[in-house]
């Protein structure tokens, strides 16, 4: 039986009707999303964030930090995303619109990052902080803060060197440094800990339904 032109147009609509669905309905529906604007308490989310920020990201991906942590808070239904701090409301498509690559992950061998910026509340039990020195800590070795923790250690993004004249603001406090010498973050790790401060979806968006309301500005 040879094919006919009823079937090839059968096949070529199967196509298109997938592409339509999955990529141009998705483009329309997602990328046409802007901020919210609240004029009224002059609030604008989310804010594209540049600079050393940025390079940051940048540092974030070619390190792999994506492979190991996702970006992605569920539902309370879903898991225990919330009830872990790493969010007080699920991420949605408007928290991305700024990403060049939403680094959203895929796996969890650590701790979701999707808010480790953002303000801590006062009896939280996150282990994450926002003094910069505590991730220097972390990244040069990671159960120095967290004992049980499964990272590994990232002292090639540290630099040893002599010290002169006063001891720099972001050494480390390491008990093994030789005498007269010190260890301090290179420019890719300021980058990746100012990226890290950034992270902050907490904010509360209209189509998150029971997202806290939005704090009134400061008088």
């Amino acid at each position: 039986m040879k094919p006919t032109p009823l079937l090839f147009a059968g096949i070529f609509a199967s196509f298109a009707a997938a592409w339509v669905g999955l990529i141009s309905a998705s483009n329309t529906q997602i990328g046409s999303l802007t901020p919210q604007v609240d004029e009224e308490n002059a609030d604008i989310y989310p804010i594209n964030v540049a600079g050393i920020a940025e390079q940051g990201r940048r540092v974030y991906v070619s390190n792999g930090c994506n492979y190991c942590h996702t970006q992605l808070v569920r539902e309370s239904h879903a898991g225990a995303d919330i009830a872990r701090e790493w969010g007080s409301r699920r991420t949605v498509a408007r928290d991305y619109i700024y990403d060049t690559g939403a680094t959203i992950g895929f796996m969890r061998n650590g701790p979701d990052l999707s808010n480790i910026g953002a303000p801590k509340a006062e009896n939280s039990k996150r282990k994450y902080v926002e003094d910069p020195k505590w991730h220097y800590a972390h990244l040069y070795n990671p159960r120095s803060v967290v004992p049980a923790s499964n990272m590994p250690s990232y002292r090639f993004l540290f630099e040893k060197r002599k010290i002169s004249g006063q001891r720099a603001e972001d050494a480390l406090d390491l008990a093994d440094v030789e005498a007269g010498y010190e260890v301090v973050p290179t420019d890719d790790t300021r980058a990746l800990v100012a990226y890290l401060l950034s992270l902050d979806r907490s904010h509360p968006l209209k189509e998150v339904k029971g997202a806290p309301a939005p704090a009134a500005p400061a008088q």
